[in-house]
């Protein structure tokens, strides 16, 4: 259950509480589906598990609580920008995630279909106002070289 917190702690970079709802009532099934139900999975995954049941909880705080401090916040995937780059900046790095089909009709609102899964996912967080890693970075690097 997402604490009043949260909600408010969300309604601030202008998340679509509607959608974000909607992710988040998907996302439990998910992962107790793919990682809970594996079999012979260590009893020590518990700090994932936790890490997991935060995951736009304690994170996104820190995130908001260094930018009402004047930091910025870059999204990131994967290693195409070097951390030690970031920090030196000031800011902090978050990593960022469109391997999901849930955004991917918000995508190709603005995108052509036949453009990668990934790409529209990303983007339709992003225009979506679904996820808050999307909403609270300040810079998303997309590398157009690749």
């Amino acid at each position: 259950m997402m604490s009043a917190d949260n909600r408010a702690m969300w309604e601030r970079p202008g998340i679509n509480m509607r959608r974000h709802d909607a992710l988040m009532g998907a996302l439990p099934a998910i992962y107790e589906q793919v990682h809970l139900g594996q079999k012979g999975r260590p009893q020590q995954r518990f700090f994932c598990d936790f890490v997991v049941s935060e995951i736009h909880g304690l994170r996104v705080k820190e995130l908001v609580d260094h930018k009402d401090k004047g930091g910025k916040v870059f999204g990131t995937f994967c290693v195409y920008v070097p951390e030690e780059i970031i920090v030196a900046a000031g800011g902090i790095a978050v990593g960022l995630c469109g391997g999901a089909d849930f955004s991917v009709p918000t995508g190709e609102q603005i995108l052509p279909r036949n453009l990668c899964a990934l790409i529209k996912s990303a983007v339709g967080f992003k225009v979506g106002n679904i996820c808050p890693y999307f909403q609270v970075a300040d810079l998303i690097p997309w590398r157009d070289d690749v």
